[in-house]
């Protein structure tokens, strides 16, 4: 009898929590409550992925390759985004589990799901072999030299590249290879570069590689690489060099990114840098990147819209990491970084605020606007960066604002600072507010006939981005618009 009731009360339980309708996220309800003290006018009405030049923006699917998270429960919510691109790792323990024999069938669904949603997938190939070699087969792995296991890895390389081909946008090699013992040999790094660049091309000889995928700013580990290469005459090995640095407070990147394009120019001006991998948690983690940090989901629509905003400014092609949340297993630690929010199975609960302010950035800053500087003054003694904004026939449409000065804070307080732009005019200006894609009315500005610059009074300011658009610049819904927010 106790077995007979225990299995249909979880039979029960199962069709119970299978029948919930997905939950509305408390977090975003606040920030929709916390309005700007402006006129709503309407909201931004997003572009799916494929209808958008998006391809400064990718979003990471990373970790199937450890069963972390579940491609099929999230891959629907993938184009809402509006990215055009998604990252990917290989996982070569996973593919091979028996010696010579691929199964593609787990990845196949990935790359093959990413092109249906008009995604373009780029692959990290990375990660150790226990079939091969004594090690795990996840972050940190023993970078092996000459022999049989590299011997084994390049023949998966070119496996993986024939079959993707065509598909695949650019392959990335390795993912943080310094870290762990990996950190103290960049020789290891750079021979595995060399060797699995030349097998990658050997199958397709046009494919774009990305390399390093860097765990932090580590200047001696990247020099030792690029000065050895150069010495060597590699400089033509690669297009792009991969970056995963997490910073509490994003503009803080700054610096760091000045002195890595020094070092990529030095080395080959072609190449150009990407960020690979950067994001934040929603919640307060003992594991993994920022942690013990007070997170929450506040925090990381701010944090996760600030990098959006700098690597734009700098021109730097950027991944977020990453669309769901992951469960890792092995340390029994629920990984925070999604935009989705997943229970333990993996299946999607709502979405966080990050993700409609990362659907709201593609959708305001498509391949189609660039950056441009200018000349401004603010009634603030915080440092506020400012950001023009044109678009692709060089007509200014409008700027992206944000306090720089120190990390994102939970509070939704709006300060109100008059700014005065030189040089910037923008026909019938609106505010846009990207975590809730809300566009605003804004009549408190002064522009004279003759006059170079443009005053725009009272304008709400946070830690976060806001913008400045001409409003033929944005496809806005009514204001009185009352789908429910999972329709956008």
């Amino acid at each position: 009898m106790k077995r007979t009731f225990s299995f249909f009360s979880a039979l029960f339980l199962f069709l119970g929590l299978a029948a919930q309708p997905k939950i509305e996220s408390v977090t975003y309800k606040r920030f929709m409550q916390a309005a700007p003290p402006l006129e709503c006018i309407g909201r931004i009405q997003p572009r799916p992925s494929g209808t958008i030049p998006a391809t400064r923006w990718s979003i990471g699917c990373e970790c199937l390759d450890r069963n972390y998270s579940r491609f099929a429960a999230y891959a629907d919510e993938l184009p809402a985004l509006g990215v055009g691109f998604a990252r990917i790792q290989s996982g070569w323990a996973r593919t091979e589990q028996k010696k010579g024999k691929y199964d593609f069938a787990w990845l196949d669904e990935v790359v093959d799901g990413l092109c249906r949603r008009s995604i373009t997938p780029w692959m990290c190939l990375c990660y150790g072999n226990p079939l091969y070699i004594d090690t795990d087969a996840s972050l940190g792995s023993v970078i092996f030299g000459d022999g049989p296991v590299m011997d084994a890895w390049l023949r998966y390389v070119e496996a993986v590249v024939k079959r993707y081909q065509g598909r695949i946008d650019c392959w990335e090699v390795w993912n943080e290879p310094n870290i762990k013992d990996n950190k103290f040999h960049p020789e290891r790094y750079q021979n595995l570069l060399v060797r699995t660049c030349e097998a990658i091309r050997k199958v397709d000889s046009g494919a774009h590689i990305a390399a390093f995928g860097l765990a932090s700013f580590d200047m001696p580990f990247f020099r030792s690489v690029l000065d050895g290469l150069k010495a060597e005459g590699r400089t033509g090995l690669f297009d792009y060099v991969t970056l995963h640095k997490y910073y509490e407070n994003p503009d803080d990147a700054d610096v760091d990114f000045a002195l890595f394009e020094d070092a990529v120019r030095d080395f080959d001006p072609s190449v150009r840098i990407i960020m690979g991998e950067s994001g934040c948690p929603s919640q307060l983690g003992w594991a993994h990147a920022l942690k013990l940090i007070e997170w929450d989901e506040y925090r990381q629509a701010k944090v996760v819209l600030r990098r959006m905003a700098c690597d734009f400014r700098l021109g730097h092609p950027s991944s977020i990491f990453t669309i769901a949340d992951n469960n890792c297993r092995e340390i029994h630690f629920r990984q925070s970084f999604g935009l989705l929010c997943t229970d333990l199975e993996g299946t999607v609960i709502y979405r966080k605020p990050s993700f409609y302010g990362v659907q709201s950035m593609v959708n305001l800053l498509p391949d189609t606007v660039r950056p441009v500087e200018l000349d401004y003054t603010a009634n603030t003694v915080r440092t506020l960066k400012v950001v023009g904004l044109e678009d692709d026939g060089g007509r200014r449409i409008g700027l992206m604002m944000w306090y720089a000065d120190n990390a994102p804070v939970s509070a939704l307080d709006w300060d109100r600072v008059t700014l005065t732009v030189e040089d910037h005019q923008v026909k019938d200006p609106v505010f846009v507010e990207p975590v809730t894609g809300r566009v605003f009315a804004l009549d408190r500005y002064h522009r004279s006939p003759n006059a170079t610059f443009t005053k725009y009074t009272d304008v709400p300011v946070w830690d976060a981005p806001v913008f400045i658009l001409s409003a033929e610049a944005l496809s806005v819904t009514s204001a009185d618009d009352t789908r429910s927010l999972e329709e956008f």
